[in-house]
């Protein structure tokens, strides 16, 4: 599974998705992401075991999204379509119940749920291991910390799973909270076990061993020159906001800064030397999903841009309490899927496993 998709094309997949789900909260739009995800997920498992622990955090974040329903219903009384009403003697959730309020609170709890959708897709497909290499050699003391934190939720997840199967093997039974009482303690002794099996195997491998060192000059310059490149950016970008009149000059300060800040990172990223253990391969499969995952992100950027209200719904008067839908918009979003579409056979993938 690990040479299903290059990582960079999942990078652009993922900035394909990530902005179609974060510019609307249409629930049709929302849906149509949804359907695909799931698609894109029942493949990326058939090829792998990874990813399985965001299964829980799913249904944590569904159970999440339905009380964002109900506090949305029950504290927010516009609208004109009223169902109930509380006695308004009651704090906060007294008075009318309306239908903007119910539906609001769903596109809000979709919109929640799509996104969360897209990273455990994306956290199966591209295991922390392989994103870790496309940050830049500058980063990577930052990058492992990143890696260890966005896994501790999965493997903690696993590790519960397998801990409460092996009590019930035993002939433990699990009815009440005081049941739970024997979990904590393998957990506790088996992230334990892991941390320090992490922390040998780093310095076995000569984790940080490898930078050159530098003079005590050359590194006060380069901070400095980091903090000018950061001035320059803030200080472009408030002239932009504040100062129309001069916005050339801001935006050639931003632009000198952001390049004086990339290019003080990229002399850092030199001093790290890098091992590649296992090479990647670009298909024409990549080549596909990295077109179909550009031309998405530049039609929702290009449309938000240009339109936004096609993405908008809000179904509070004066605006129409049904979403509306663009075809031009919609069925470009099947462009999701394409990571399930253009997935090899499970068999022949097994087979180029073996080999």
């Amino acid at each position: 599974m690990n040479d299903l998709f290059h990582p960079r094309a999942w990078l652009l997949w993922l900035m394909g998705v990530g902005s179609a789900a974060l510019v609307t909260r249409n629930p049709l739009y929302h849906s149509i992401l949804i359907l695909a995800l799931f698609l894109d997920m029942w493949v990326v498992r058939r090829h792998t075991a990874d990813g399985w622990g965001w299964g829980i955090i799913l249904r944590l974040v569904g159970w999440l999204a339905l009380m964002g329903v109900l506090l949305n219903t029950l504290t927010v009384h516009h609208g004109t379509h009223v169902w109930a009403t509380l006695p308004r003697s009651w704090p906060l959730i007294g008075g009318p119940l309306t239908w903007e309020a119910v539906l609001f609170g769903g596109a809000s709890a979709l919109a929640l749920f799509t996104l969360m959708l897209v990273f455990a897709v994306w956290n199966a497909g591209m295991p922390p291991e392989r994103w870790l290499r496309l940050l830049p050699a500058a980063f990577f003391q930052a990058g492992v910390v990143t890696s260890i934190a966005i896994t501790f939720v999965p493997v903690t997840a696993r590790t519960v799973r397998e801990i409460y199967d092996a009590q019930r093997l035993r002939g433990h039974r699990f009815r009440r909270v005081q049941d739970y009482v024997p979990l904590f303690t393998p957990v506790l002794v088996d992230g334990l076990e892991r941390s320090v099996a992490l922390a040998e195997s780093m310095a076995s491998r000569g984790f940080g061993a490898q930078q050159v060192a530098w003079p005590e000059r050359v590194r006060v310059v380069l901070q400095g020159l980091v903090v000018v490149g950061l001035m320059g950016i803030l200080g472009g970008l408030f002239a932009r906001t504040y100062w129309p009149r001069h916005a050339f000059w801001g935006n050639v300060m931003w632009a000198a800064g952001t390049v004086l800040v990339f290019g003080v990172l990229w002399l850092q990223g030199r001093r790290t030397r890098r091992t590649v253990y296992r090479r990647w391969y670009w298909r024409r499969r990549d080549t596909l999903l990295s077109l179909g995952s550009v031309f998405l992100a530049a039609l929702v950027v290009g449309t938000y841009m240009r339109a936004p209200h096609i993405w908008l719904y809000y179904p509070y008067p004066p605006y129409s309490l049904w979403p509306s839908f663009e075809w031009y918009v919609g069925v470009p979003l099947v462009l999701v899927a394409l990571p399930a579409l253009l997935a090899p056979p499970l068999n022949s993938a097994r087979r180029g496993k073996r080999r």
